[in-house]
């Protein structure tokens, strides 16, 4: 959250003089009116950084080997993203030049003189200071460790970085909305002043990861853009399978493993699934504890180690495991194993302390122990993630019983105050590649769990940047700041790419939003009545089904064309060049949605015998259509394309190429008898 220096004056003379809250607000209002006398070299003249297409200032770091990696980075950003907008690169120096406004990056003698430090910054966080004619970015940095990538294996703080993102979006107007060239706003300058700035910020959640982004760059400086980013190292991966592999320890010890049926079971049943141990066993945590010791003895730079368990189920049903169980089962009747987890997770913990106090261990919380405990609270050192994996179903299962996340999460607030979360926004093949914005569910759900003592997590966005719309974007910068005005950017985002089509992009994406809110919470209605769609819902009765999609926009094509072509030819000829690059991207994956519902739509009525013969002309105009799309996202997003070709070969859109179902198409009358 981000606080001037009149905010904590302000906070620090009402708290020495104990004033109430109406008060403080007389104070506010007077202190604005008549703010503190600045210092000495402190002024309120302008600063003028761009004069006739010029930078007109100069940049200051360190030398590279002796600077903070991040402070490098963060010059490079500066000086090519400047160079962008005016079209000349300002100059690096070794030393200040009098007369000529300065930009400091990162910790250096002349930011340290004029009392810029990183002193009483939060993790991650940064200052900007003017003082006179110079501008100060300042943030915590990790020595020796590069910012150009967020991985989760690598915590680290690169805080003038993320500052110097703040006074380009701040002072230039940018606006990182994709990773490359076209999707990040540059406003070209030809004269830019700044007013003086004094004023700090840093992120309110630790844990702010994206994965499944477009080409995976969420994980590279396009991340930090987005404030992405950890200061610690995050492991929280299935991890039984190598702390106690039963390939390495099941032969000489299967009482370590899970006992299915009256026997042991040291093997996995699928990939690394199953395999599970026995938690109940000593030497178990044991063995686990001393996985730990030795990882952090080898490796004492890392803050985690995970001892999450295996994925899927299985788990020990020996009557010592059992006993540790709350006894509580889940509505569909499957024991909750909850308890057993955590007491587990926690013995394994204490010994772990006992050596390395200061460190973490990841535990994922999941499937079956994802509700909250009921008789253990959860040791300090637990990492604890909780991957409910819902975000894409519109908040159908959010708020509810005592079953719904929300509860959840309220559950897990009490029992262990902060945690994290894993959650997907859209599900690739599950609304088969198409758009599907969750705008307004992701909005409430991130407000409502900075309530729950949710402190960040680990996302799934979506491959292409048209499939969600502003939502990564939103997302991050929720992640970041709790007060963020996510509503007010939203428009900004979509004015800032589209131009004079901003508005009217946004009420598209609102229209789809709004069919699939319909669709998740109260059914598919009439379009069940198409074979295809009444075949996915008998096969998918739950949110993860492609029908929810197919359902949605079906009876809204006709309109989702003509409101794409509104937005064209209404606005093309106020748009800019990149304006309108930009919204043939969009209307690329307009036409691959639009043609994919067709085609699957009449492939199930060719597939039961209905289709007539104006269905099967539709059916190959649509294949040819959605074709074409495909082709065109290819140029720009060949990853995403790759993963189309994917599931058009293997599974549920094979049927538009001739290819086996992936479910039993039938007619909408089977499935009522």
């Amino acid at each position: 959250m981000m606080v001037s220096r009149f905010d904590e004056s302000l906070q620090r003379f009402c708290r020495l003089a104990r004033l109430g809250p109406s008060t403080i607000a007389c104070v506010a209002v007077m202190m604005a009116a008549h703010p503190p006398a600045l210092g000495q070299q402190e002024q309120t003249a302008s600063i003028v950084l761009v004069r006739d297409g010029t930078p007109v200032h100069n940049m200051i770091c360190l030398p590279n080997d002796e600077a903070d990696p991040a402070a490098v980075l963060a010059l490079k950003e500066y000086r090519a993203l400047v160079t962008r907008a005016t079209g000349t690169e300002p100059v690096r120096v070794a030393e200040p030049v009098e007369g000529t406004p300065t930009i400091f990056f990162g910790r250096n003698p002349w930011s340290e003189e004029a009392g810029v430090t990183t002193e009483g910054l939060e993790s991650e966080g940064f200052r900007i200071r003017t003082i006179g004619q110079d501008i100060h970015v300042v943030g915590r940095d990790t020595a020796g460790v590069g910012a150009h990538r967020v991985r989760g294996s690598v915590g680290m703080e690169p805080g003038t970085l993320f500052g110097t993102y703040e006074f380009l979006e701040r002072c230039y107007g940018m606006l990182f909305a994709w990773h490359d060239e076209l999707g990040t706003i540059v406003p070209p300058q030809l004269d830019l002043s700044i007013q003086p700035i004094d004023m700090k910020d840093a992120p309110d959640c630790l844990y702010r990861q994206f994965t499944k982004s477009p080409a995976g760059q969420a994980n590279e400086v396009y991340g930090r853009r987005l404030r992405l980013g950890h200061p610690i190292d995050v492991r929280h991966e299935h991890n039984w399978h190598r702390i106690m592999s039963p390939d390495v320890y099941g032969a000489d010890h299967p009482e370590w493993f899970a006992e299915i049926n009256g026997k042991r079971y040291p093997k996995h049943y699928s990939e690394k699934r199953g395999g599970q141990v026995c938690t109940s066993n000593p030497q178990v945590v044991e063995h686990f504890a001393k996985a730990a010791i030795d990882y952090f003895d080898k490796t004492p730079h890392s803050q985690m180690f995970s001892i999450a368990a295996n994925d899927g189920r299985k788990f020990c049903t020996c009557r010592e495991c059992l006993a540790l169980d709350s006894g509580d089962v889940r509505p569909d009747g499957r024991r909750i194993t909850t308890d057993r987890i955590i007491a587990f997770s926690n013995q394994v913990a204490e010994r772990v302390a006992q050596v390395h106090p200061d460190k973490r261990l990841g535990v994922i919380i999941y499937l079956d122990y994802k509700y909250p405990p009921k008789r253990v609270k959860p040791h300090p050192m637990l990492f604890l993630v909780h991957p409910t994996n819902s975000g894409f179903s519109q908040g159908v299962y959010y708020e509810g019983d005592r079953w719904s996340e929300a509860a959840m999460e309220r559950g897990w607030h009490s029992a262990a105050g902060t945690f994290y979360k894993y959650d997907i926004w859209h599900y690739d093949q599950t609304p088969l590649y198409m758009i599907a914005p969750v705008t307004k569910h992701l909005i409430e759900k991130c407000r409502a769990q900075q309530k729950h003592g949710v402190d960040g997590g680990y996302h799934y966005v979506a491959r292409s940047y048209e499939l969600l719309g502003a939502s990564h974007y939103l997302l991050a910068r929720l992640l970041w700041d709790d007060d963020f005005d996510a509503e007010t950017a939203e428009r900004r985002y979509y004015s800032a790419l589209y131009g004079a089509a901003g508005d009217s992009v946004k009420n598209y994406y609102d229209l789809l939003e709004s069919r699939l809110v319909k669709v998740f919470h109260e059914g598919p209605g009439d379009a069940k009545k198409e074979p295809m769609i009444a075949s996915f819902f008998a096969r998918y009765p739950g949110a993860n089904n492609p029908g929810m999609y197919l359902a949605a926009y079906w009876p809204i094509l006709s309109q989702m064309n003509q409101m794409m072509d509104r937005i064209y030819f209404d606005h093309r000829k106020q748009m800019s060049k990149d304006e309108l690059a930009r919204l043939q991207r969009l209307i690329d994956h307009h036409n691959y949605t639009l043609h994919t519902v067709n085609a699957m739509v009449m492939a199930g009525r060719g597939l039961t015998g209905s289709a007539t013969r104006g269905d099967r002309k539709s059916f190959e105009t649509s294949r040819s259509k959605r074709d074409a799309a495909i082709e065109r996202i290819e140029a720009y997003r060949p990853f995403y394309a790759k993963l189309v070709a994917e599931m058009d070969a293997a599974s549920h859109t094979g049927v538009i190429y001739g290819r086996k179902p992936t479910i039993e198409v039938r007619a909408p009358s089977d499935f009522n008898q």
